[in-house]
C-alpha cells in the first residue's frame, strides 16, 4: 500500500505542476501520513503549500474554522461525517490560500468505533476553487496502520479526480448529471464506473461518492456543508 500511495503522490504531483496549482492538507485521523507521502517526493516545495494535523474537535474549530454544531450527534453529522470533511477542506483552501484542498477524517481503530461509526469509517474531501468532491469508504475492520495507509489512498484518488476531463476518458462526478434527467449518460460508461475506473478500487474497500457541486453563478450560496444538507439520497451514489 505504501507503494500504491506514493505512485499515486506522483501523478498528484505531476498534474499540480502541469496546473501550476499548489495543494494543502487538513487531516485528523491519518496523523500526517498524507502529508508526509506528499513531501516524501523531490521538489514538493515548488507545489505543496502546507498542512494541519488537527486530530481534537477544538483544532479542527480553531485552526480550521469547523462550526461546534457539526460535531454533535453520534450519527451524522458528527466529527467523522461529509459535512465536516468538506468543512476541514474548505477552510483549509482559504486560510492558505492554496488551489487544492484535501481532508481526511476518519476512525483508524482499533477503539473508537461506534454502532454509526465502526472502525474503518472514513470521509475524504478534495476542494477546489467553488467545487468539492467528498469520498466516504469502509475497510470494515483492518488494524491501524493499514486502515491509515487506505485512508490515505484514498484521499489521494480523490484529488488526482480533480483533474480527469473527457480527454483522458473519464470524468468528475456531476450533481449537474445526475439532476438534469435530459442529459443521457453513455451506455457503455456511467459516471460512477468512469469516476471509479481511473485509478482502480482499493482493494477490500465500500466506497460511496457524495460528489462534486457546481454553483450555477460560479459562487457558493453559503456553505459548502449547507449544500450537502440540500442532497437528498437520491443523489448519492453507492458501489455494492
Amino acid at each position: 500500500m505504501g507503494e500504491r500511495n506514493a505512485t499515486l503522490a506522483s501523478r498528484l504531483a505531476r498534474k499540480l505542476k502541469q496546473n501550476g496549482w499548489k495543494v494543502t492538507t487538513a487531516e485528523s485521523c491519518t496523523g500526517g501520513m498524507l502529508t508526509s507521502t506528499l513531501t516524501d517526493i523531490s521538489g514538493s516545495s515548488e507545489w505543496f503549500k502546507q498542512g494541519w494535523v488537527t486530530y481534537s474537535n477544538e483544532s479542527k474549530m480553531s485552526e480550521l474554522g469547523v462550526e461546534k454544531s457539526k460535531f454533535e450527534g453520534d450519527s451524522v453529522p458528527g466529527a467523522v461525517s461529509k459535512d465536516v470533511a468538506a468543512a476541514m477542506a474548505e477552510g483549509a483552501l482559504k486560510r492558505s490560500g492554496a488551489d487544492l484542498a484535501i481532508s481526511i477524517t476518519g476512525i483508524a481503530g482499533p477503539g473508537g468505533g461506534t454502532k454509526y461509526k465502526p472502525v474503518g469509517l472514513a470521509y475524504v474531501c478534495a476542494f477546489w476553487e467553488n467545487h468539492f468532491l467528498v469520498r466516504s469508504t469502509n475497510s470494515q475492520g483492518g488494524d491501524r496502520s493499514m486502515n491509515k495507509q487506505l485512508f490515505v489512498s484514498l484521499a489521494l484518488e480523490t484529488a488526482l479526480n480533480v483533474f480527469e476531463t473527457e480527454k483522458t476518458g473519464t470524468h468528475r462526478l456531476d450533481f449537474r448529471s445526475k439532476i438534469n434527467e435530459d442529459e443521457e449518460m453513455p451506455e457503455q460508461l456511467t459516471l460512477k464506473e468512469a469516476t471509479l475506473s481511473a485509478f482502480g478500487r482499493v482493494p477490500g474497500m465500500e466506497d460511496t461518492w457524495y460528489g462534486e457541486v457546481i454553483w450555477a453563478d460560479g459562487k457558493p450560496e453559503g456553505t459548502v456543508v449547507e449544500e450537502l444538507r440540500k442532497k437528498d439520497d437520491e443523489d448519492i451514489w453507492s458501489e455494492e
